[in-house]
């Protein structure tokens, strides 16, 4: 094995551990559509390299802190597994930077969670967290259907709005490397 910080499981064992968490076949099946449309995006990057495993692995475990909660806790949940598990912190980060288009710490605070950035700032976190948005569930959606599924649900919060230029932003910044 690696160090710490690099440690990333093969696709097989990603499944087969939410599947011992006991995921609910919903969100595994929304995580695998995740990981295909997040490496379908790293396909189409020609300007700089970016690493697939990671982005296939990051994909399929992102919402793994959902056997706890579908809340936004859901986020650190998942990155402490993984940590606990001596996986990536790489994994870790792409769990609590893919809610919403990440938070900043006053969303973070607003939402309940610790006053901290839940940004993403890496590439490969950028792309899960653009294909997040882009998988209603197993559906492909359009970042417009997916704010406005939300903004009809929850109304049109400042977080929500922020969130959804935050996505913009990422979204034409990946663009840009293709």
């Amino acid at each position: 094995m690696g160090k710490k910080e690099e440690i990333i499981p093969d696709r097989e064992f990603a499944l087969d551990l939410l599947r011992r968490l006991k995921i609910p076949l919903s969100v595994r099946r929304h995580s695998e559509k995740v990981a295909d449309k997040a490496l379908e995006i790293a396909e189409k990057i020609t300007k700089t390299n970016v690493d697939k495993n990671l982005i296939e692995i990051g994909g399929l475990l992102h919402d793994v802190g959902r056997t706890k909660t579908h809340g936004f806790r859901h986020a650190l949940i998942g990155g402490k597994i993984l940590r606990e598990r001596g996986f990536s912190i790489k994994l870790a980060r792409i769990c609590e930077t893919h809610i919403l288009g990440g938070l900043d710490k006053e969303d973070a605070k607003r939402v309940g969670l610790p006053e901290k950035d839940y940004l993403p700032k890496t590439l490969e976190e950028k792309i899960i967290c653009l294909a997040d948005k882009q998988m209603a569930g197993t559906r492909e959606v359009t970042i417009k259907e997916r704010f406005d599924r939300w903004f009809q649900k929850y109304g049109r919060s400042r977080i929500l709005l922020k969130s959804k230029k935050r996505i913009e932003q990422i979204q034409q910044e990946i663009e840009s490397l293709m």
